[in-house]
């Protein structure tokens, strides 16, 4: 599994995604770098124009990979983009800005490893592009240009009715119910693709590698509580294992963040018990304590809405930043 796969994985995970909607949302992101902003560094000096320089700084630094809020993420790429994105892919705005936001960071992470800024993208970047559904794209714009350059329009009109009769029977066809969001599920899955890209990290990977396939992972802690949940235990003895064959040097944040539920302050201090219960774990488990810190971020970092229950679930947090 490529480091494409791990993110879209990981943005599938996060925000409750399907794997084609999560691979859609990269393509669309990646389509920008390549088609429309001059290549990675183009695409970068849109956010330092819009005065995330030291935004832009960070990620090349192989710092925490923060979200870009909603709000940031249309004053770079204007709302008129995003709004075409997240119809494209068919997700609500809100929730296709906020996986955008989450998304690019790392995303520029794994495309410019230790900050150099490639001059073009890499052939597994490319594959998205090029792979299913660019070739249905070019199909279609082959197929229109077809058509304008024969002459045949005697075609066009009863090609136009099917077309809008399918795209009515389509419309007016009982649609199913999206599946209910369920806690279980939703750790399960996660926990079982954390551990399969844990799995395949081999002594010379990147901080970035193991970052992403960390962050796979849900540690979902019960509220108000710093425990840390049993069903974590598999996956920190793993992380441990695989963080002490890690390159050397390499240091670890553990960062907590919870929902807006309570007072900021005690947010803030139940984040920092959990983050700093998840270190002293592996701390335990052998990695040594010089590699690891922890930092309580409280509310203030979100990744989804707090106005749902499934928002605040996914901003009950653990991330890990490796550098």
């Amino acid at each position: 599994m490529g480091a494409m796969d791990l993110l879209v994985n990981e943005v599938e995970s996060r925000f409750g995604l399907g794997g084609a909607k999560a691979g859609s949302l990269l393509a669309a992101v990646l389509s920008l770098i390549q088609e429309q902003s001059g290549g990675l560094s183009g695409f970068l000096d849109k956010f330092r124009r819009a005065g995330l320089s030291d935004t832009v700084s960070n990620w090349l630094s192989g710092g925490t990979p923060t979200p870009v809020s909603a709000d940031s993420l249309q004053s770079v790429l204007g709302s008129q983009t995003v709004s075409n994105i997240a119809s494209r892919v068919g997700l609500p705005a809100s929730t296709a800005a906020s996986a955008l936001g989450f998304m690019i960071p790392r995303l520029v992470q794994t495309l410019a490893p230790g900050g150099a800024i490639p001059t073009r993208l890499p052939a597994e970047a490319i594959s998205y592009l090029t792979g299913a559904t660019g070739a249905v794209a070019a199909g279609a714009r082959g197929a229109v240009h077809a058509v304008e350059q024969s002459n045949m329009r005697r075609w066009l009109w009863p090609l136009l009715a099917i077309i809008a009769a399918f795209l009515l029977f389509y419309w007016l066809w009982p649609k199913a119910k999206p599946a209910a969001f369920n806690v279980e599920d939703e750790i399960r899955n996660a926990s079982n693709k954390a551990m399969a890209a844990l799995n395949i990290l081999k002594p010379g990977y990147s901080p970035s590698d193991l970052s992403s396939a960390l962050n796979l992972e849900i540690i979902n802690f019960s509220s108000g509580s710093a425990q840390i949940p049993d069903y974590s235990a598999p996956f920190l003895d793993k992380a441990a294992e695989i963080i002490k064959v890690g390159p050397s040097g390499m240091t670890i944040e553990v960062a907590g963040h919870t929902d807006n539920t309570g007072d900021a302050a005690s947010n803030l201090a139940l984040s920092q018990q959990r983050a700093d219960a998840v270190r002293n774990y592996l701390i335990q488990k052998g990695v040594p304590a010089a590699e690891l810190t922890a930092k309580g971020y409280g509310d203030t970092k979100p990744v989804a809405t707090n106005e749902t229950e499934e928002g605040k679930f996914r901003n009950r947090r653990i991330e890990f930043s490796a550098h």
